[in-house]
């Protein structure tokens, strides 16, 4: 992580003589998850270059063979660190945890990792990196998947739910369709949801050490309209969709949250996420009507 003056040092401090935009304290400079451990990260990372590769951006996207990047170093700390609990994709504050998500991102670093080195013809040790992906599948279905709840949650052995579980049937972890899949999406619209808004997570077990509330995540509120549409749930999905593009304001940006009682965006503005949330979802929504139509 680096400063936008491309600072190393990010050390976080707060600014108690300030009240902050209407009354938001406390206001802090810097950023602790700067010292943060975020195994999520890797996955995302290598989602985007097999992506590049898919696009013909071999070259620039530097997932070429050689000089490119070296994919056996970053499955190497996958593989040494897949088992230690993160502080996951929210940046949490209080303990550590086994995030299932974060889990599910280290699958995909080893998934997409394997796919490159299989079309660019890596020497990599393929055998070790499949043995490692399927475990670390097993490991999250096994203690991921709540069986009472018919639900993924948040954290092994917690009853919370998380919206980036959501990213279970979008990165590929499991099929749209699986049981365990659907009983996730449902249980999210039932505990996490208004309407087509999205709450990051359940707070009620205190997981994230931070005290208040906050609005609805647009780029959660974008995954469930994807994650609706490869269910097959297509009207359902375009409703929402629609609902959401509405909030846009008069040069078509979003912000990072939105507040449904008091109807106004809320927090980082413009926010990047966002935005790449409403791109996915009518990608998604694109191939969905594609397949309804072939």
């Amino acid at each position: 992580m680096y400063g936008v003056g491309g600072e190393h040092r990010l050390t976080e401090l707060e600014l108690p003589w300030l009240s902050g935009y209407e009354g938001s304290k406390p206001v802090r400079i810097g950023n602790a998850a700067s010292e943060q451990f975020q195994l999520d990260t890797f996955g995302e990372v290598l989602a985007v270059l097999y992506r590049a590769w898919q696009n013909g951006l071999p070259e620039r996207g530097g997932v070429s063979q050689s000089p490119g990047i070296d994919l056996s170093t970053v499955i190497q700390l996958v593989e040494q660190r897949w088992r230690e609990p993160d502080e996951g994709i929210w940046e949490i504050r209080a303990q550590r945890q086994h995030f299932t998500y974060s889990k599910v991102a280290a699958w995909t670093a080893l998934d997409r990792a394997i796919k490159l080195a299989e079309a660019t013809g890596r020497t990599v040790p393929l055998d070790r990196w499949r043995r490692v992906r399927d475990e670390i599948h097993a490991n999250a279905c096994a203690h991921g998947f709540d069986q009472a709840r018919n639900s993924f949650v948040q954290y092994y052995g917690g009853k919370g739910l998380d919206a980036s579980l959501l990213l279970i049937p979008i990165s590929g972890f499991l099929p749209p369709q699986d049981p365990r899949v659907l009983g996730t999406i449902e249980a999210i619209q039932r505990e996490l949801c208004s309407g087509p808004f999205v709450w990051r997570y359940s707070t009620e077990e205190g997981v994230d050490g931070l005290a208040g509330s906050e609005g609805a995540f647009l780029i959660c509120s974008f995954w469930l309209v994807s994650a609706l549409a490869m269910a097959g749930r297509i009207e359902e999905a375009e409703r929402h969709f629609e609902q959401l593009r509405a909030l846009q304001n008069d040069v078509g940006l979003f912000s990072e949250e939105y507040d449904p009682v008091g109807q106004r965006l809320l927090g980082n503005f413009p926010q990047a996420f966002s935005h790449v949330g409403l791109l996915h979802s009518i990608f998604t929504l694109s191939e969905a009507g594609a397949g309804d139509q072939a």
